[in-house]
């Protein structure tokens, strides 16, 4: 976030950053992205547009692409009320008409991404195997699901080694490609195992800036965010992990037999699981697809903005002042000015006072803006005034009001993304 400061008796502004910056964060994909509806036409566009994905998987990663087919016909027919173009959803390899652009692997079979990622080192070699061929050339993203696997090799040790580092290994190889973290399905039987493994990726992911698809998640959580703790891969609920626990039900069943089929959810393959499952992997899926292909690089820079002045490789993660202004690309980012035009800043242009105090600035309808306020220098916290905070910009001159009656104060306006 970006801030102008400005005192109540001057008319004065100040640049600076309200916030740290840390680029290329994690991002974590799980039961908090499953509302499909909360996805644009844009944001959707833009994923089959720029993305070209690899996913090796056996029966239980194929819940997100079963669940991603079904989609197809539930959206078409406005399930959830969405109101997309026809076959919208649509995914294959190739992206031919229009569609996501994804190549399942083999699985069991022969052929390309043979296997899932806990088949140590087949997937690791597959990888390398798949993106060395000349075929594949314009591939990246990588995703792999887990089987079975994930608890052994927590409890034998062997997570890091056959799983985290040598995923790391191959994004030091290949550093235009995103490679998507996973966690395993849900199992009562080795819920311990089970649980700290997926803490394990979930921390790793965490600490080192990744991106992770949280598979184990979204099952332990109805489309209501209702929580189940002791779940199976198949939604059974349980009282507890123990051997002698009881079984409370399946929370699937119990959702789709209280909702409408084809208007709050949707009949699908889904392995090993209810139809519910596969349909909130597939929402979970596409909430990833449209968060990679807004920032593929992953420098905290939308990339349509790095594109519409230059490319993605300008920028240098938002630490370069490519106008000389004084305002890193980042900051001019967060502002939404033009990071190749020295004239182009974000100011206060004007504060006046009468009864009340307001601040006016030039904005961008693509930001929000907050009016904030200081008394004392010494004595914060920044206080946002109420009525004048998360306001749209109007793509014009606009001003923030305080209508409080404050005899000397600091003001500042705050910017940062909708």
């Amino acid at each position: 976030m970006k801030i102008l400061l400005v005192r109540r008796i001057l008319v004065s502004a100040v640049l600076a950053l309200w916030a740290s910056v840390c680029h290329g964060g994690p991002l974590i994909i799980d039961h908090n992205d499953v509302d499909i509806t909360q996805l644009s036409t844009a944001q959707i566009s833009r994923a089959k547009a720029v993305l070209h994905i690899g996913y090796g998987h056996t029966s239980h990663g194929s819940q997100l692409t079963d669940g991603m087919n079904g989609l197809v016909t539930f959206a078409n027919g406005g399930g959830l009320g969405m109101s997309f173009p026809t076959d919208f959803f649509d995914w294959n390899n190739g992206g031919t008409g229009g569609a996501l652009d994804l190549e399942e692997g083999a699985g069991y079979g022969s052929g390309w991404l043979e296997l899932d990622g806990g088949y140590w080192p087949t997937w690791y070699n597959e990888t390398i195997e798949y993106l060395n061929d000349s075929s594949h050339t314009d591939v990246n993203v990588i995703v792999w699901s887990w089987c079975g696997q994930m608890d052994d090799k927590y409890s034998a040790g062997t997570l890091s080694n056959e799983y985290l580092l040598p995923m790391s290994s191959l994004e030091t190889s290949y550093p235009d490609v995103v490679f998507v973290y996973m966690t395993g399905h849900a199992e009562i039987g080795d819920n311990a195992d089970n649980s700290n493994a997926c803490q394990s990726i979930r921390d790793y992911c965490i600490a080192n800036n990744k991106v992770l698809y949280d598979f184990n998640d979204i099952e332990h959580y109805d489309p209501d965010g209702t929580y189940y703790m002791y779940v199976h891969d198949n939604c059974d609920v349980y009282n507890n992990d123990s051997p002698s626990r009881t079984r409370l039900g399946n929370w699937a069943t119990n959702w789709q037999g209280s909702h409408t089929v084809n208007v709050d959810w949707y009949s699908c393959g889904s392995a090993h699981s209810q139809p519910l499952n596969a349909n909130q992997k597939a929402y979970a899926a596409w909430a990833l697809w449209c968060a990679l292909a807004a920032d593929l690089d992953r420098d905290d820079l939308l990339d349509e903005w790095e594109e519409r002045y230059g490319d993605t490789t300008m920028f240098a993660g938002g630490t370069n002042d490519c106008d000389g202004d004084g305002a890193t690309d980042y900051e001019e980012f967060m502002a939404d000015t033009v990071p190749i035009d020295s004239n182009c800043l974000f100011r206060i242009n004007s504060a006046f006072s009468t009864n009340s105090f307001s601040v006016a600035f030039t904005s961008s309808t693509e930001r929000v803006y907050s009016l904030e306020c200081l008394q004392d220098l010494c004595n914060p916290p920044w206080l946002r005034v109420g009525g004048a905070t998360n306001v749209t910009g109007t793509g014009a001159l606009m001003s923030l009001t305080d209508t409080n009656d404050n005899a000397r104060c600091l003001y500042r306006i705050a910017v940062g993304l909708p």
